[in-house]
């Protein structure tokens, strides 16, 4: 649960830095409100099978931003937890 919590925080500020920046695709920051909003109510016992497919659509979208708009390092800083899920590694 500390993964989604930390994962959901990382959604939220993307969600927040990509209404910040006028140079992002409005498509990209609904996609985000949407794949948040799935992440919030994913249940608890699908979670196992389902939290790698958020952290590479986290991964997707960071890059996606980074691309569009750039932006400085200590805007986003990705949580350790999520870190730790990178989009090679699995949930177990």
């Amino acid at each position: 649960m500390r993964q989604k919590y930390n994962l959901e925080s990382y959604y939220q500020a993307l969600i927040t830095l990509s209404e910040e920046k006028p140079c992002i695709d409005p498509e990209i920051v609904t996609d985000l409100h949407e794949t948040y909003e799935r992440l919030q109510g994913e249940p608890k016992n699908t979670l196992e099978h389902t939290l790698q497919y958020y952290v590479n659509k986290q991964y997707e979208f960071d890059d996606k931003l980074r691309e569009e708009c750039p932006i400085n390092n200590d805007e986003l800083v990705i949580p350790e937890v999520v870190e730790e899920l990178s989009p090679e590694s699995e949930i177990i």
